[in-house]
């Protein structure tokens, strides 16, 4: 496998200029989330993509059809198996090759792809100097707060040669955000709200530097952890003296809550008021979809009713993906 290695690496060698590839001599530079330099000579036509949020964006961008490489979570995971193999034929049939998952990369492998831009979210820097030094250019993400969200959208919309549509997603979704800002600070009193990620860590919250704090604001709810980080762990005596009013889940059912005894005093506990936001998909914190569980959370706290809300979701979805693909996935809420 090693030998295969170098021979590919030589033939990238050979037929790419990488001075194509630096920053003084490309037509689109952005900079990616460490601070470094991106840079092609014209919009990417073969993507690897191994970070699932921005997989995402890319099926919004609709340039899913520059996907060769995608995260081997996406087969193995049914809440990213399920929606996307709706969309795309070729995830259905499993056929789009998986060179790493959202932790690793498998250089050998994505060679062979011969891409010309690698997503991701973790690297080396020796693997981002490898790629680099055969013409792959390498965009590293996060997603990890809105503004962030966005200006990768941006990013990713530039590298693609889908700035327009981009720009129409990042536009429609700060004019949602907006008007739901609007209405939260119009509020004479705030719901405190508690959220726990998935997989039974209802002890594992959001702090205050997190996505998913950002939904819970733009919701008009206020967050009862107030921990500077993104997933403090907390423990019971901690939640009773919280006392939320109403209670987010990802994902997992609000049973993990109703059969503790010790817990039976919450505010949120007693009065059923424990939400789900699920399939995880169409709620995902770091994406553009930060908007539909704001919306989601918003519903639930002012006593909206269920199906307008989730109606209000599904016209989002559409908007996200486009009519097509948007009126596919809706089919799954």
């Amino acid at each position: 496998m090693r030998i295969i290695f170098v021979l590919l690496m030589g033939l990238y060698l050979s037929a790419c200029n990488s001075s194509q590839h630096s920053p003084e001599a490309a037509a689109i530079t952005v900079t990616d989330v460490r601070g470094n330099k991106v840079a092609l000579q014209k919009p990417a036509e073969k993507i690897v993509c191994l970070f699932d949020p921005m997989v995402d964006a890319i099926y919004m961008l609709q340039m899913q059809h520059k996907l060769v490489g995608i995260p081997a979570e996406t087969y193995t995971d049914p809440q990213l198996f399920v929606p996307y193999s709706l969309i795309d034929e070729r995830v259905k049939h499993k056929s789009l090759a998986t060179p790493g998952t959202n932790e690793t990369a498998n250089l050998e492998s994505i060679l062979a792809l011969r891409p010309d831009l690698v997503i991701a979210q973790h690297m080396s820097a020796g693997s981002i100097q490898s790629l680099q030094a055969m013409g792959i250019a390498v965009y590293l993400a996060s997603s990890e707060k809105y503004e962030q969200v966005l200006k990768e959208l941006e990013d990713v919309g530039l590298l693609t040669g889908a700035s327009n549509r981009a720009g129409e997603l990042i536009a429609y979704t700060k004019q949602q955000f907006d008007t739901m800002q609007s209405a939260a600070s119009a509020l004479a009193e705030k719901k405190k709200a508690y959220f726990s990620w998935a997989n039974g860590r209802i002890f594992a919250t959001t702090g205050r530097n997190s996505m998913m704090n950002d939904c819970l604001e733009f919701a008009g709810v206020t967050n009862v952890c107030t921990a500077p980080v993104d997933q403090p762990n907390i423990n019971a005596e901690t939640l009773i003296s919280w006392n939320p009013d109403m209670i987010v889940m990802w994902n997992d059912p609000a049973d993990l809550f109703y059969a503790k005894n010790e817990l039976a005093g919450i505010s949120a506990i007693k009065n059923k008021a424990i939400y789900n936001l699920m399939p995880m998909f169409f709620y995902n914190p770091h994406t553009l979809k930060s908007l539909t569980a704001a919306v989601r959370i918003q519903g639930w706290a002012t006593g909206q009713d269920t199906a307008a809300s989730l109606e209000a979701v599904k016209k989002m979805i559409i908007t996200y993906y486009g009519t097509s693909t948007g009126n596919q996935l809706i089919t799954l809420l």
